[in-house]
């Protein structure tokens, strides 16, 4: 016998196994779209360059080379003025990276003109455009032409082992101030020599141990990407015969301690692994006086 459609959906059996049907087509179509369409994944609006010379360093999306400034030691901004015209700001709204790069890494701030500018790590990011027939012209895509200017410019390597930085220091000994370099780690953390171990080189593992170590930790990295002004040859490891640990060492014990053209360096405590604060030079302990790392 047969059933028009309408006595069939009727039947409470039918009607169950056509809700069944219509429910599930959709899901269906669904699932099948779904597969069909492939996942975009965004160009990266930060990219990673490099040169024989120079090793890996920060782009814009366009491929321009993008500069840290040494007196931007404190995460500010401090290129004003006549250096702004030569040194144009970096800002991207939206940050999209590939590779190794975090997007976390990148924030942005805004400068005392109220404008906003990225920083990567800390570091505000900038242009170069020098002076072409008295025009401010940036550079073209791939030169990186600003790298060491005035010792004070360089390209943003994102795996730098050791840095500089600028800015006026006080002497405690003497309460006199003035612009130094000075060397920094990776977070920005200010770097020590200790005249103790001019004169007693000989001995450089012993020169600071005990108390000496836990106030003046020592500093150690097995990396040398370096801005051009550093040589890696420069640098050098010692081993000590005593170890420490705490928050400079990320916690870890070590033995091992980075030199620099043969003296070792050391944080200080009262620094507060605070980037940019340099508490420590000129003071007078352990027996001798210590200094910021200069190169």
């Amino acid at each position: 016998m047969l059933y028009s459609l309408s006595s069939w959906a009727a039947r409470p059996a039918a009607r169950l196994t056509l809700w069944l049907l219509l429910g599930w087509l959709p899901l269906l179509s669904s699932c099948s779209d779904s597969k069909d369409k492939p996942v975009v994944t965004p160009d990266p609006t930060i990219k990673v360059a490099s040169t024989a010379s120079l090793g890996s360093f920060l782009t814009d999306k366009e491929g321009n080379t993008l500069y840290y400034f040494t007196r931007d030691t404190d995460g500010k901004n401090v290129c004003t003025g006549g250096c702004a015209a030569v040194w144009p700001i970096f800002y991207e709204a939206d940050i999209q990276v590939g590779g190794d790069l975090q997007a976390s890494d990148f924030t942005t701030q805004m400068t005392a003109d109220g404008k906003p500018q990225t920083l990567y790590k800390g570091w505000p990011l900038y242009y170069y455009a020098p002076l072409v027939n008295g025009q401010n012209v940036r550079e073209a895509t791939g030169q990186t032409s600003g790298d060491g200017v005035g010792n004070v410019w360089y390209v943003v390597n994102p795996s730098y082992s050791v840095m500089v930085a600028t800015k006026s220091v006080v002497d405690k000994s003497t309460n006199q101030s003035g612009n130094k370099n000075f060397l920094i780690d990776a977070k920005g953390r200010t770097l020590y020599t200790f005249v103790k171990d001019d004169r007693n080189p000989t001995t450089l593992a012993t020169n600071c141990t005990g108390n000496c170590a836990t106030v003046w930790p020592p500093f150690y990295t097995s990396g040398r990407n370096l801005p051009s002004a550093l040589k890696g040859s420069d640098f050098g490891t010692i081993t000590r015969t005593t170890t420490t640990s705490g928050p400079y060492g990320d916690g870890a014990v070590t033995n091992q301690q980075l030199t620099y053209k043969g003296k070792p360096l050391y944080y200080y405590t009262a620094d507060n692994q605070t980037r940019g604060q340099v508490e420590g030079n000129g003071l007078v302990s352990e027996g001798d006086k210590w200094l910021v790392a200069t190169p």
